[in-house]
């Protein structure tokens, strides 16, 4: 009788041990979707086509400031009249980001998958301007897990697409859940419009 119940019991065990791993499997193969309720924007637009990067892309939430600086936390920029040259986002877009030397501008949590790719934005400023970039990894409760350096753009005159900026070669910090971009301005006044993340790593 003991024995049967020992039996019973870990055939009970072995089947939920299944099923919860069959569980996990399922979630672990979903895309990064979920970032804890972060929605996330299919990567469908190539907007950097022009410039031979045919990756899709996301764009980041309110990543053309047409909202003003809603979502963004800034510190010394503000929203502006005149948008980049190129529309990428929209023909009809009017606005970017004007950041004074040392000022600087976070973007809104983004959801981001496992593999990660590269983000890029288009920017303009005051000859030898710089404008700074950080990847920061954001956990639950969008505590910060991590900064990470994404290089340094030379900008000029005329609005240019940012290089790739890429994340820590498509590896994230464990329990990454979202990610958001800081810029700062040094050197001089520098602008940025049009922020989009590959969030695939889709080439």
């Amino acid at each position: 009788m003991a024995m049967d119940l020992f039996v019973r019991w870990m055939r009970t065990i072995v089947v939920l041990g299944f099923v919860g791993g069959t569980i996990a499997l399922a979630m672990g193969a979903a895309p990064a979707s979920a970032g804890l309720g972060l929605a996330c924007p299919s990567p469908t637009s190539t907007p950097f086509s022009a410039w031979s990067d045919y990756a899709n892309y996301a764009f980041s939430p309110n990543g053309g400031f047409e909202s003003g600086t809603t979502g963004w936390s800034v510190s010394g920029a503000k929203v502006a009249p005149g948008n980049e040259s190129f529309y990428i986002h929209a023909s009809g877009d009017k606005y970017s980001l004007s950041m004074p030397a040392g000022a600087s501008a976070t973007s809104p949590p983004m959801c981001i998958s496992l593999l990660s790719g590269k983000m890029r934005f288009v920017a303009r400023g005051d000859t030898g301007a710089k404008v700074k970039v950080q990847i920061v990894y954001r956990g639950l409760l969008s505590s910060v897990l991590g900064i990470l350096d994404g290089g340094t753009m030379t900008v000029g005159k005329s609005w240019t697409p940012s290089p790739q900026v890429g994340m820590l070669g498509g590896v994230l910090p464990l329990l990454t859940s979202s990610v958001s971009f800081r810029f700062t301005a040094s050197g001089g006044a520098a602008s940025i419009d049009d922020v989009y993340l590959d969030p695939m790593k889709s080439s």
